[in-house]
């Protein structure tokens, strides 16, 4: 394994505070989870693609390079690979752990009887914008930048805007086994059982859907400026019947993709935001 000085991104021009269970966690942390992730992920490419497929995809790299290779370089060829393996070659890799992993959702959805778990971080980044972040973001998503929202986190498959307006997510979630399809509907909120801050007035939440609309989640993430930084409250509702160990694990996926994209935005949202 590769230490933690060799992870750090050569790109971490910010000094990003994240807060799990109350306490303060420290970047290398966050980039520890992000590496141990990065291997895990490889590894299925590799074994699911075989040698062959792997080299095909990835023709500047072996497979055992990229095990002691830097985060940077790990991350920018796994995002590659998914990228060429394209929508419908995630699907082919992934079809039996997304029909089980979607059965799995509704028998949690209709165990937990309206119950609900909150996964939640407070991310911190002084000398920062809320405004220009979520603005940043806005564009993001609109704009489908596909490579982009990928390459946040090791556990994103796909991430695509629809004709529609909802968002198609494919993600490993927190620490479960298997990896998980669901549509985002940021038109909707009224089944999200997370409280909007009034203290936050930049809010992106949405209902987490199925094809046919069955609702087995939901995300709100708010922001604001404070003391001429940016303040991030960042929550995701699961079924109540969840393990608790996944709900802690995911944690850690909201830490890295956030840091991830705040870092990615810090050309137009560095700089001091208004007192508040």
């Amino acid at each position: 394994m590769a230490g933690v000085e060799e992870q750090r991104s050569t790109a971490d021009p910010l000094a990003i505070q994240v807060v799990i269970g109350g306490e303060w966690m420290s970047r290398d942390r966050v980039l520890a989870w992000e590496s141990r992730r990065t291997r895990a992920v490889l590894a299925k490419f590799e074994t699911r693609l075989g040698p062959r497929g792997f080299a095909e995809l990835a023709p500047a790299h072996t497979a055992a390079d990229l095990r002691h290779a830097t985060l940077d370089r790990q991350r920018a060829a796994l995002t590659s690979l998914k990228m060429r393996l394209g929508h419908a070659g995630i699907y082919a890799m992934l079809g039996r752990e997304l029909a089980f992993s979607e059965r799995a959702a509704r028998i949690g959805v209709a165990a937990s009887r309206g119950r609900t778990r909150h996964s939640a971080v407070r991310v911190e980044v002084p000398n920062y914008s809320a405004a220009r972040f979520a603005a940043w973001f806005d564009t993001l998503t609109a704009s489908n930048a596909e490579a982009d929202m990928v390459d946040a986190c090791p556990d994103h498959y796909l991430l695509r805007g629809l004709p529609d307006g909802r968002q198609e997510v494919v993600e490993t979630t927190g620490g479960s086994p298997t990896v998980t399809r669901f549509l985002v509907d940021y038109t909707s909120t009224d089944a999200l059982t997370i409280p909007a801050d009034p203290g936050y007035p930049i809010q992106l939440a949405g209902h987490a859907v199925l094809d046919d609309g069955l609702i087995i989640g939901g995300v709100r993430h708010q922001f604001r400026d404070r003391d001429g930084g940016m303040e991030a409250l960042l929550t995701v509702q699961f079924p109540g019947v969840f393990p608790a160990r996944l709900i802690r694990e995911h944690q850690w996926h909201l830490a890295t993709e956030f840091s991830n994209w705040m870092i990615a935005a810090a050309p137009v949202a560095a700089g001091s935001s208004p007192m508040r």
